[in-house]
């Protein structure tokens, strides 16, 4: 009898349950790290777009206008400035953000100073810049089966003059 072992010996045994209860709980535990570290990149680009956006509209507040329209080589300046940070454009700041026509300039509206309200010019642009890139994911929500997200940012500007 001494080869026939109690089936109830492992019901009280506690050796190995740490390890039980780890390789349970390691899966979610992985998931979630990697939940925190997608969001972390998604913030990341969304930061890096909002401020190239918000960089264009700072540029074009400066640059010379004839009433209320943007000219051409400002726009293309501010969209270059706004991807790749430099107004003569180069390398992108983000992996999926390099499609130059997916910022768009235009003039929200066209402010009436013709009574000197406000000092500056007799009309007052408010400029604004919008875009939109694709999120470039880590493989957690391809992972997931989730499909492609769009990230958009805006920004409007008082245009104050050269």
């Amino acid at each position: 009898m001494k080869g026939r072992r109690n089936p109830l010996r492992f019901i009280k045994d506690r050796d190995g349950a740490a390890v039980v209860e780890f390789a349970l709980l390691a899966p979610l535990l992985i998931f979630l790290m990697c939940g925190m570290a997608e969001f972390a990149n998604a913030m990341r680009q969304y930061h890096v777009m909002e401020k190239g956006v918000r960089d264009a509209g700072r540029y074009l507040a400066r640059v010379p206008m004839t009433g209320c329209t943007v000219s051409g080589t400002a726009t293309t300046a501010a969209q270059n400035l706004a991807i790749t940070g430099r107004t003569s454009g180069g390398t992108a700041l983000l992996p999926n953000w390099t499609n130059v026509s997916s910022v768009a300039v235009s003039v929200a509206q066209c402010v009436n100073n013709s009574s000197a309200a406000y000092r500056g010019h007799a009309e007052m642009p408010v400029i604004q810049v919008q875009a939109a890139a694709p999120y470039a994911d880590l493989g957690l929500l391809t992972i997931l089966g989730i499909g492609s997200i769009n990230l958009e940012a805006t920004h409007q500007q008082l245009w104050i003059g050269e």
